[in-house]
């Protein structure tokens, strides 16, 4: 994918931006002056959800950029709020609303309707000056997108682990309730211990007992007449089965006569016997329902008019519910324990599942050895494939996680280019760190000149780089300062 130009309207001011095919510098003398606004404006026409500028807001301006993609060759966009971006391809126009059809414009700009690969192919070419420089295999990558080397091998070797990760979710919801429910058992056994300063009302609790009581009684009741009309429906199926058998029965006399559903003796009684059973339970049940209605309204009333009465504080109504409030901690614990063990079960699979792809694994990790043997940072001896899912970056810092970064976000991009045929751009905020010095630039650098010169890249920098050839994309004192194109 190519960046081909980028349109920015603020008010009555008005510039056309034209980018180079290969190298790009969006340079200022000073910082603060809009490199990192004029990037993130590239992303939002993109269709991301892109967080402002301290000086821009972006729902305020009107943005139109031309891509050329390898699917679908010339792509205009154009976005002037945070709710839907026209895209006008083949002189074809179609509005997508955001985010939801977000997938949808970007299978078209990407070429892969494959949502694992969508979702993280940003974190893969886009290295923010305050996110990316510190992201290797896993989260955010700017605002509230995020990435997941885990989610990437898997789009990219096409395994579907959806089943499990809706199982791990749903019990990740359980676990979050369950968790609640305990902190709320603390509470009340907190408010047992200190049960002498609380006042209980007598009257709401025999209410509740005996609503309780009927609540039992009604799922019981409730319970019968489902059975009952199971084995209604069940004997009258049968009697319609035999009598449409056609069946002839022959009498002590030799007579002959059919089988009919009037004339089956027995069942019929059966039936009428259970019609009888569902009347006298559909009665009870009826009764029960209304006496719960009837109790029911009842609290409620006597509950209006103490409060009339009575100018409780809401903390102290909480308390007395909570204190009323039948619960076992020792069970929520267990609950959670189990849930716990479930879910670290689900994810072990989900990881071995994803970490099997050993074709993908192995090109990834592969290129994160070759370019961080070039960048000083070690070899496949001290760095195994196991490193790429690694949560440990303890004992990365300054220039080596910098580096590191870079090495993992080439090994990413020329994967994902054998795997779907793109050539991503490379987009790089401010690659010169603090502690980055100009040798280790010198290296970066070296690497992109001699293994991506065939793809765009883009660097919001306030230095310059040794390219043979770079577009600079000068920014004075403010991104959008005057009305020219």
């Amino acid at each position: 994918m190519i960046f081909k130009s980028i349109r920015l309207k603020e008010g009555f001011f008005e510039r056309t931006i034209a980018f180079s095919d290969s190298v790009n510098l969006i340079h200022s003398v000073k910082n603060s002056c809009g490199k990192t606004t004029l990037l993130r404006f590239m992303l939002y026409a993109l269709g991301y959800n892109i967080p402002n500028t301290r000086k821009i807001k972006f729902d305020c301006c009107e943005v139109e950029m031309v891509i050329d993609c390898e699917a679908v060759g010339e792509v205009s966009l154009l976005r002037h709020n945070d709710i839907a971006i026209e895209a006008t391809v083949a002189n074809k126009k179609r509005t997508y609303v955001l985010p939801e059809q977000q997938n949808d414009l970007h299978s078209i700009i990407f070429g892969t309707e494959n949502v694992d690969v969508l979702g993280n192919l940003l974190g893969a070419f886009y290295v923010d000056q305050e996110k990316g420089w510190t992201l290797l295999n896993r989260g955010v990558v700017i605002g509230s997108i995020h990435f997941k080397i885990e989610e990437l091998i898997r789009g990219l070797a096409d395994c579907d682990c959806s089943d499990l990760i809706r199982q791990e979710a749903q019990l990740s919801r359980e676990m979050t309730k369950y968790k609640q429910m305990f902190s709320v058992a603390q509470y009340k056994k907190t408010l047992d211990e200190e049960a002498g300063e609380l006042v209980t009302d007598s009257y709401e609790e025999e209410s509740n007992v005996a609503v309780n009581q009927l609540l039992f009684r009604q799922k019981r009741l409730k319970a019968e007449l489902r059975r009952i009309d199971n084995t209604l429906s069940d004997n009258k199926r049968f009697k319609k089965f035999v009598a449409d058998m056609k069946l002839l029965v022959q009498a002590p006399d030799g007579s002959t006569f059919p089988v009919t559903e009037d004339n089956i003796v027995g069942l019929n009684d059966a039936i009428d016997l259970l019609i009888s059973k569902r009347k006298m339970v559909s009665k009870e049940f009826a009764t029960i329902s209304g006496l719960i209605d009837r109790l029911e309204k009842e609290k409620d009333k006597e509950y209006e008019q103490m409060e009339f009465y009575k100018f409780a504080s809401q903390l102290e109504i909480f308390d007395k519910r909570i204190a009323r409030m039948p619960m076992n901690p020792v069970a929520i614990e267990q609950e959670i324990k189990r849930l716990d063990k479930e879910i670290k079960s689900i994810r072990t699979e989900i990881s071995n599942i994803t970490r099997n792809n050993n074709e993908i694994v192995s090109a990834i990790s592969n290129n994160v050895v070759k370019y961080a043997e070039e960048l000083g940072l070690g070899n496949k001896e001290t760095i195994p494939a196991s490193y790429l899912f690694t949560s440990n970056l303890k004992e990365l810092s300054g220039a080596v996680l910098h580096k590191t970064a870079f090495a993992f976000r080439l090994a990413y991009i020329t994967v994902i280019e054998d795997a779907l045929k793109i050539k991503l751009p490379i987009m790089l905020d401010s690659p010169s760190g603090k502690e980055v010095d100009q040798a280790n630039i010198k290296l970066m650098m070296d690497i992109l000149k001699r293994d991506f010169a065939d793809h765009q890249i883009i660097i919001a920098s306030i230095f310059n780089y040794n390219f043979d050839e770079v577009n600079i994309i000068e920014i004075k004192e403010r991104l959008i300062e005057v009305n020219f194109k």
